[in-house]
């Protein structure tokens, strides 16, 4: 008797467990980081990070417009702007754009968001599969520009982004995973 309820009470913690998992801990962000809302993000390079992005914010709760195609003239009433540091060149393509074309526009927006005052966060959220020559030549453009950055692990395998980072004074947060973000953006945005 005893022993089916030793069973049964491991068995319950496990569910429990698997239905209420810890807490994470809490995200460390480097001194003095944070954002605020509204923000609008866009990926210039077309990839479809963008979109994984999108979609751990919302998870995260943290409100974002998020425009494939999002020009100077919509970062009104923004207060951030994300970038998302990756290109794709089937997704280039298929929006009918080209990469000069998309490097400019990341200038212009950086541009105006620097007008506006607005904070600038560069999220490279692809891995090592969007760090090809669209990507870099992207990276080269944009990061240098950022004042924050947040990088998947296997994206800075070659330690790209802590040396624009260290280069260029930016605070940067490197992540395991593109889900881990989330706890990322929710400290950032104070959420």
């Amino acid at each position: 008797m005893a022993h089916k309820l030793i069973r049964f009470t491991g068995l319950a913690i496990l569910a429990a467990l698997l239905v209420f998992p810890a807490a994470a801990p809490a995200a460390n962000l480097p001194a003095g980081v944070s954002a605020e809302l509204p923000v609008a993000m866009t990926c210039p390079g077309q990839a479809p990070d963008g979109q994984m992005v999108k979609l751990v914010m919302g998870r995260a709760k943290i409100p974002v417009k998020y425009d494939m195609f999002l020009e100077p003239k919509d970062l009104a009433g923004n207060k951030t702007l994300i970038l998302i540091l990756g290109g794709s060149g089937k997704g280039l393509g298929s929006a009918g754009v080209d990469l000069r074309e998309e490097m400019k526009r990341a200038e212009a927006l950086i541009a105006e968001a620097t007008k506006l005052k607005m904070k600038l966060i560069g999220v490279h959220a692809g891995g090592l599969d969007r760090r090809g020559d669209v990507s870099t030549k992207l990276i080269d453009i944009v990061a240098p520009k950022m004042q924050y950055i947040i990088v998947r692990e296997d994206g800075n395998q070659d330690g790209l982004f802590n040396k624009l980072a260290a280069q260029h004074k930016i605070p940067l947060t490197v992540v395991k995973q593109t889900p881990d973000m989330g706890d990322i953006f929710k400290a950032l945005f104070k959420q």
